[in-house]
């Protein structure tokens, strides 16, 4: 049976999507932008913690490494804040070095707009109504955000943005999970369905230029560096990214749909604790807004939504 209950973090409302009979759940915080905060699921006979999600609520206001966080309308960053649409130049606020980075919804208030629980899932619907409040972005639109806890196929997140004005609007979409076992993540192995990797400068800005290297087979990250976008195969259906610890026989499946207008891009990172590892799925590369690769143009009232979600094997 599924509930779904709510508790605290701090002073913020977690709602915890739960199986109450083999104690998988799902926090999520939607006064802090829809985190996703703690993944709890279950292999054979046992559950496994398997989100580095924020511990406190003073951790997560600080937001060091966007843990758990949407990234709309942009993912990763916008080179100097700077971009222009249909000939217009636009300046966005700078909030991660001398860049935009990671859009401006990861620490608003969403509002619970439905919850379901049967014998067989748990789902959260939020809503998320942008005015067009800031100067460098001035163009409305919704974002509805579901997120499902379903037995035996484990967490699907799925998201739909709406322009809502009058006028196209560039928008992009990703989520910042960081994803852990136990102990480094040098130990673990992982397997990236690349066709390719996006070349950046040393601001981390997309040169345009694509490296064609084969990720696709399993491999340990040992003390290797990742800051890395990749390009996705297209051809529709889910890419999956796979991270496996072989101490616990345990393997982490993050999934993503790929085609028109869906998760055709990634981002690893590995943060200097070397304690997880983000794998970030997006529907554009860095600086979009700039280079157009993955951009997304809404017509008005015109929607996209896709899906990502995560399993165990």
């Amino acid at each position: 049976m599924f509930k779904i209950k709510t508790d605290h973090l701090g002073d913020f409302l977690r709602f915890v999507l739960a199986d109450t009979e083999n104690g998988e759940y799902v926090s999520i915080i939607p006064g802090f932008g829809g985190n996703v905060n703690r993944i709890v699921l279950r292999k054979k006979n046992e559950n496994y913690s398997i989100l580095d999600g924020s511990r406190t609520d003073s951790e997560l206001i600080r937001n060091a490494w966007f843990k758990g966080a949407k990234l709309i309308p942009f993912p990763n960053r916008i080179s100097n804040g700077q971009y222009s649409f249909t000939g217009k130049p636009y300046q966005l606020p700078i909030n991660f070095n001398r860049h935009a980075i990671h859009g401006f919804i990861y620490d608003k208030v969403l509002r619970v707009t439905n919850e379901t629980s049967s014998a067989n899932q748990a789902s959260l619907e939020l809503e998320y109504m942008y005015d067009a409040a800031i100067k460098g972005y001035p163009f409305k639109f919704q974002v509805i955000l579901t997120y499902s806890l379903m037995g035996g196929k484990g967490f699907q997140y799925k998201t739909k943005i709406t322009n809502l004005g009058d006028f196209p609007i560039p928008v992009g979409d990703g989520w910042h999970p960081y994803f852990k076992t136990k102990g480094k993540v040098d130990r673990l192995h992982i397997k990236i369905p690349a066709e390719s990797r996006i070349e950046v400068d040393a601001q981390m800005i997309p040169t345009g230029n694509l490296i064609h290297e084969d990720y696709a087979g399993m491999f340990q990250i040992e003390n290797k560096e990742f800051d890395t976008g990749f390009v996705l195969q297209k051809a529709g259906g889910k890419a999956i990214t796979e991270l496996y610890d072989p101490e616990l026989d345990l393997k982490i499946c993050l999934w993503q749909e790929t085609g028109k207008w869906k998760y055709n891009y990634l981002q690893v990172f590995i943060p200097p604790s070397r304690n997880s590892i983000a794998i970030e799925p997006m529907t554009c590369a860095a600086d979009a807004f700039n280079n157009g690769i993955g951009l997304i143009i809404l017509e008005p009232w015109q929607s996209f939504s896709t899906n990502c979600g995560v399993r165990l094997e």
